[in-house]
């Protein structure tokens, strides 16, 4: 396995850098992947043509390598892979992200660590956020790291799930990260408020046509409860099959997505969420994803399966028996 650090190695940011290493070192004691700590150089003088770089660029990523190597001293992570510097035009952080993932595809890489200051309201909106900009980007999960993790043990993996076919796929790689890590799985699914419950204008009970019945929306949260339940436990037996503990949470409080996965991390002393990043990039900045306000404030790692990565099931990891 082969994993990238990006790394900002010349901000001051050494809190953020050392929750990372801890990490990475985990990383590596699970999986034995090579680990190669990457900075993107950006050349704001030139714009680099593709087919030759001037002299004094080659010099200065040499500079900023020997400067980089020194930074990388103290967090003493001897199984690191010589650090590499990329030297890149881009003003912007979807760029640099750009540049990024087209290195981790050349060398194949199969995961992308990264930092996120997790920046919100204006200050984002100002700053940006090159964490974000690569989620969009990346063909390869991205783990990230953010400014409120605590580092704790990976004992526990949240998966935040519909229970869909692309979510079997994505759900075979997280019991592949389960069995890496020694780590138990709750699967978590959020029930939607019914929208008729919108215009209830008083307190009269009312039924509606749910599937043939008639039924309250009491009832027809109960059923979706119970159906969804069931579908649980048919993954927790594909889980037991795998070697790997699970359980599975139905949250019906009708509060988003992201808040009820925000709540659901300290309460199963969770210590890394696995979600699928699956808003495109104009979704994004208008609205937001769930998956982004979690990467946010998540007190723990987010592990993004990214929209290019679950597209292609030729690069997912696969388990022998197939789903129920």
């Amino acid at each position: 396995m082969r994993i990238i650090w990006a790394m900002d190695a010349f901000e001051d940011n050494k809190e953020l850098n050392l929750k990372m290493a801890t990490y990475l070192a985990r990383l590596h004691e699970s999986t034995g992947a090579d680990i190669e700590p990457v900075y993107l150089l950006r050349e704001n003088e030139i714009v680099l043509p593709s087919y030759e770089v001037p002299t004094w660029v080659t010099d200065h990523s040499r500079t900023a390598e020997a400067l980089f190597k020194e930074v990388l001293e103290d967090y003493q992570l001897s199984f690191l892979l010589e650090p590499k510097v990329i030297p890149h035009a881009s003003q912007s952080h979807a760029g640099a992200a750009e540049t990024l993932t087209k290195y981790a595809d050349r060398t194949k890489a199969q995961l992308i660590v990264v930092g996120s200051h997790g920046r919100q309201g204006f200050q984002r909106f100002i700053l940006g956020s090159f964490a974000e900009s690569l989620l969009l980007e990346s063909d390869i999960p991205v783990f990230v790291v953010g400014a409120h993790t605590q580092a704790k043990p990976i004992s526990n993996i949240l998966f935040p799930t519909e229970f869909g076919d692309h979510s079997k796929e994505n759900f075979r790689h997280v019991l592949e990260l389960a069995k890496q890590f020694h780590a138990e799985v709750t699967l978590f699914h959020s029930i939607a408020r019914p929208i008729e419950s919108l215009f209830e204008m008083d307190t009269r009970p009312r039924v509606y046509n749910f599937k043939g019945k008639m039924l309250t929306l009491e009832q027809i949260v109960e059923q979706q409860i119970e159906h969804q339940s069931q579908r649980a436990q048919h993954w927790i037996t594909w889980a037991r099959t795998e070697g790997v503990v699970a359980q599975y949470h139905i949250d019906s409080s009708y509060k988003s997505i992201d808040e009820a996965i925000l709540e659901a991390i300290p309460q199963h002393d969770v210590g890394l969420v696995v979600m699928e990043a699956q808003s495109g990039p104009l979704s994004s900045a208008i609205l937001g994803s769930f998956t982004r306000n979690v990467v946010r404030q998540a007190e723990c790692p987010v592990y993004v399966l990214t929209r290019h990565f679950y597209d292609r099931p030729e690069d997912r990891s696969s388990v022998s028996n197939p789903a129920p």
